[in-house]
């Protein structure tokens, strides 16, 4: 197994809270050269909602790629901690999503997902605005 990461970013917003969603997300190879960039609009929902989406895709993305060894990083505390089993997840809608979520991980062989301030994550927060 190949010890070169790729990282991957993403990002959700909400105009206004609760309002119009978007999501971000990009994966950069083990050079840092971007391989994939996504946005959607993702309807009406909250920030956390479109926080989860956004991991959603990414999930999805990183799985269709067949991407064995990746660092995954986002700004939402509440994500993070939830995927990470840190933090409890008691909506519904969210643990639905975390559920989703945890599926499509067991697929890859080799991931960490951390927290990042928002300034270390500007092109998946430019991608979900």
């Amino acid at each position: 197994m190949s010890e070169d990461f790729h990282i991957a970013y993403f990002d959700g917003a909400c105009k206004p809270n609760p309002g119009q969603m978007k999501i971000g997300f990009l994966i950069k190879d083990p050079n840092g050269k971007n391989i994939i960039e996504g946005t959607e609009k993702m309807g009406f929902g909250t920030n956390n909602q479109s926080e989860y989406l956004a991991l959603l895709e990414l999930s999805k993305q990183l799985v269709k790629l067949k991407i064995n060894n990746v660092k995954m990083k986002g700004d939402s505390q509440l994500v993070v901690n939830q995927i990470n089993c840190d933090w409890k997840c008691e909506n519904l809608f969210l643990k639905r999503l975390n559920l989703q979520i945890q599926e499509l991980l067991k697929e890859i062989p080799n991931w960490s997902l951390e927290w990042v301030r928002r300034d270390q994550n500007k092109e998946a927060d430019l991608l979900s605005n």
